[in-house]
Formats: structure tokens, sequence, C-alpha cells
């Protein structure tokens, strides 16, 4: 009786119970995760032309030795002999004027005239001289030395032919030079082959080696040596002279005001110093022959210091030409 009476009392507090539950809080929507911030990219910071640019010419002297062999130059039988051995490693570029190349030149050499021509044709020289060595040749290592070490820092890998083609055309270097030493030439032109152009990694570097030939002056960045005689005998002040010999032979004898930074890592070294007290002045370097001059002489006009290289040089035992040739130049100790 007990349980019957139980039952819907039962029953009764079960649907109660169930009823209480439905009527509860409502169930809460699934919460959504805050969206992350955006990520703002970093822009990459421009480059500083006078920066890069330093710090290429400073790099391409740390990098050079003392001889001619790691001096960004090549002896003229080491050129003959590689040549001979290994042509597909090497790209020759004449950079003389058109008709002296059509007298006669190294097999397979392009002609690409000194001056505005190497600018218009910086990329396409690049491509060409992908995985190989490029050979630059001139008429006595002066102007080519210009080339040479400009076509370096634009990341071109680069020698000059010692003492250029040289020959019996031009004075001084009738026994030196490519031709000087009688080896082979031909007339047969080889044109610039029609390559993909590979750009520059650095926009400054290119800009500043094709301002440097799109810009050229009428003397090639060059000083002939009466016009500095004449230069210095009337207004000394207005040049900074620079000679890059060796210690000893700046010692043995100099050109009166010169100081000497010799070719090679002290050139880098001296670089702000050069800068700084040639403020207002022109920078004349010179070396023995002009070739090295001439590599230092372009390096620094892209840096910012308004140079000209001695034209031949101050001369060296064996070579007629030179600053040290004519006795009624000063040369002082």
């Amino acid at each position: 009786m007990l349980k019957r009476k139980l039952t819907p009392i039962l029953s009764l507090l079960l649907i109660s119970g169930l009823l209480a539950t439905g009527c509860g809080q409502a169930a809460q929507p699934a919460t959504t995760p805050p969206a992350a911030p955006p990520v703002t990219a970093v822009p990459t910071p421009a480059e500083d032309p006078a920066k890069v640019i330093k710090g290429a010419v400073e790099t391409y002297f740390n990098a050079m030795g003392s001889t001619v062999k790691n001096s960004y130059k090549i002896a003229e039988k080491d050129l003959k002999d590689e040549l001979d051995k290994n042509p597909d490693k090497y790209v020759v570029l004449d950079v003389r004027k058109a008709d002296a190349y059509a007298q006669g030149h190294i097999k397979g050499a392009i002609n690409v005239p000194y001056g505005p021509e190497i600018a218009k044709n910086l990329d396409s020289i690049r491509a060409i001289a992908k995985d190989k060595t490029l050979i630059v040749a001139c008429y006595t290592g002066q102007t080519a030395g210009q080339t040479d070490s400009l076509l370096n820092v634009a990341g071109i890998k680069t020698l000059s032919l010692n003492s250029g083609m040289g020959g019996s055309s031009t004075a001084g270097f009738e026994t030196r030079g490519w031709l000087g030493q009688k080896y082979p030439t031909v007339t047969e032109a080889t044109a610039m082959p029609t390559v993909p152009a590979i750009a520059s990694k650095s926009k400054a570097i290119d800009e500043a080696v094709q301002k440097y030939f799109y810009e050229m002056p009428k003397d090639s960045y060059k000083i002939d040596l009466p016009v500095m005689k004449e230069a210095l005998a009337k207004e000394a002040d207005k040049y900074y002279i620079v000679d890059v010999r060796t210690a000893v032979d700046y010692a043995k004898g100099h050109i009166k005001g010169a100081v000497n930074v010799p070719y090679g890592p002290d050139v880098a070294k001296n670089l702000d110093s050069i800068k700084e007290k040639s403020q207002g002045k022109t920078v004349v370097v010179y070396c023995y022959t002009g070739q090295t001059a001439g590599q230092t002489d372009s390096l620094l006009n892209i840096a910012g210091i308004p140079t000209k290289s001695l034209n031949y040089g101050f001369g060296m035992a064996g070579f007629s030409k030179g600053w040290s040739s004519d006795k009624s130049y000063e040369v002082v100790q």
C-alpha cells in the first residue's frame, strides 16, 4: 500500500527534476579566439651608395698582393700559355679604338672601346664573363687598369694584360705587351655574343661604374707628363700627389711633395685620409708605368675623390717613358 502511494510521488519528482534541468541556463555559444594582429613587414634598409662603394673599394685593395700574378694583372706569356691550354676559361675584352683593333688583336677578343661603350655593355660583359675570367687589353695597360678595377668591384672577375698590346706603334712599349712579344694576332672581328644580360647585385656600384665611363673626360682621367710638370711649377697647391710604388722605391726618389701609399691594402687603410687631405685639390696618383695607378685612379674617383693618373708613371729601369726618364723633371729623396 505504501509502495503504491510512493510511486506517483517519485515519478512526479523525477519529472520535476527533468523540467528544472531543461529550464536552466541556456548553453553559451562557443567563443572565437581574437585574431592575431597583422604582421608588419620590416622594410629592407635602402643601401647607402657611398658606404657600399667604399666597402667594395676597400675589399679590392685588401685582397691584392704585390706581384703581377695577384695584383689583378696577367703577364703576356702567362696569358698566351693559358689561352693555348684553356681558351674556354677566358674572355678577352679589347678596349682600344676600333681601328687599332682592326689592325690586329688577340684571337677571340671582343672590341668594346674604352669609354661610354663599356657603360652601355656592362650587363652584357658580366654575362659573357660568367664562370670565366675576363682579360682586358688596351695599348699600355693604363686604361685597361682603370677598366679592370671597376669591373672587379662590379662583380666581374677581371685581370688586365700587363703592358697591354704594346708593340712598335706604342712609344716606350716597342718590346713590351702582346705585340712587343710578337705573339700571334688576327684581324677577324669577334662580335659580342647574344646572351641574357646579368644585372649586378649592387645598383649603387653599377651606377657609379657606368657614370665613370659615361662622363669620361677628354684626358681619360690621366695627366700627361709635361702638363703635370708645368702644373706643379705654377700651382702645386692644387694637387695632392700619391706615389703607390713600394716604400723602398719611393725612398730612392719621387716627385716633390708626393706622399707614399703603397699599392695594395695601404690604399684601403688610407682612403679616408686621402679624401680628407685632398679636399679642394685633384689627386694625381702614379706608379711605375701607369698600370696599377690606373686601377687606383678609377677606384678613388668612384669613391668620391677626384683623381687622375700620371701617364706612363714614374718610370723604371728599361722603360724609356715616365717622369724619371727625363732629367729635366725634378726628383727628390
